[in-house]
């Protein structure tokens, strides 16, 4: 006679599927954080065409997956510690909802962290071989990314929570993120900081529409982003400002990057090639107009989370865009 089964222990830990596992990665966001390379990469060729080398553009498309990876674990693990998602609207996180178990979760956000700073070492030494002070320096900054994927909602003090998210994202999904990028390929020139910072504002205009969409749950969670800080009618205005700047800095990238002081000591512009880079400036335009429109009726949770995706693309659009515009 067979023994019935016993019943599950209530402490079991779940067993997640490799689907459960790609969700929690949240794949969706990978886009964004590939962007910047591209776009830095691109500068870098436009300003030094010899500085191309196939294998440091893989391997950083391989630093930037593992950084974001991590990223996504982390703010699974530390949202779901605290109880953020437990009433979020929307896309239910792997912890909270408990198809992926804290312990589970530890385990991957310590693999990925690894994983980080393995490739971010060995970026640092394909780019900068027999240059020592440039190696240490990107190591350095590739661990400092590394702290950063984990600490937005994961640690003792986690600076999303305090509303440090949003500096956060301008420096590595643009400044840092852009500038190092073109660093590892050539020198990077100080007009890389224009489209830098129009990828910066972008990406933190995708934070914001995040913010307004969770603004009542991460409240009640204690999670003092910039919107809970001050308010739904400065988080609509902030959000405004993001675009109306990426919109103007980038104007001036394109006047700047294309004025270059002749053997004479006087500007000179080449109009031809101005063609490619005006045509992206003026998709940019209708694109985040659209968006405005779209965002001007979106009060809702649900309204503004529909928005994540194409402000994501047209973000992602303009980086690919002006690199491969700057080639031609």
């Amino acid at each position: 006679m067979n023994e019935p089964k016993k019943p599950a222990s209530p402490m079991a830990e779940p067993n997640p599927t490799w689907k459960d596992w790609l969700s929690a990665a949240r794949l969706r966001t990978l886009p964004l954080a590939f962007a910047v390379i591209v776009l830095g990469s691109g500068l870098a060729v436009f300003e030094s065409p010899a500085s191309f080398h196939g294998g440091v553009l893989a391997l950083a498309l391989f630093t930037a997956f593992s950084y974001q990876v991590l990223s996504n674990f982390a703010n699974d693990l530390g949202d779901g510690r605290r109880g953020t998602d437990a009433h979020k609207k929307g896309e239910q996180r792997a912890v909270a909802s408990g198809r992926i178990s804290m312990r589970q979760m530890q385990r991957a956000t310590s693999l990925f962290t690894a994983l980080s700073l393995v490739s971010g070492t060995l970026l640092s030494v394909l780019a900068f071989h027999g240059q020592w002070p440039l190696q240490l320096t990107f190591i350095f900054l590739g661990a400092l990314a590394t702290w950063a994927a984990r600490s937005y909602t994961l640690g003792g003090n986690p600076y999303a929570y305090w509303g440090g998210g949003d500096l956060f994202v301008f420096l590595f999904f643009g400044l840092v993120g852009v500038v190092g990028s073109a660093a590892l390929f050539a020198r990077p020139q100080a007009y890389f900081l224009l489209p830098a910072a129009v990828a910066g504002a972008m990406s933190a205009a995708v934070l914001t529409l995040n913010n307004l969409r969770d603004q009542e749950t991460d409240a009640a969670a204690r999670k003092r982003t910039l919107v809970v800080r001050y308010g739904t009618r400065w988080g609509r205005n902030y959000f405004k400002v993001l675009l109306g700047a990426s919109n103007v800095l980038n104007l001036l990238f394109i006047f700047i990057v294309y004025w270059k002081d002749s053997q004479e000591g006087t500007a000179q512009l080449d109009a031809g090639a101005l063609v490619g880079p005006i045509g992206v400036h003026f998709g940019l335009i209708l694109a985040l107009r659209y968006l405005s429109k779209q965002f001007a009726e979106a009060t809702e949770p649900e309204p503004l989370d529909r928005l994540l995706k194409p402000m994501a693309l047209i973000t992602l659009a303009y980086c690919v865009a002006t690199a491969l515009s700057l080639q031609f």
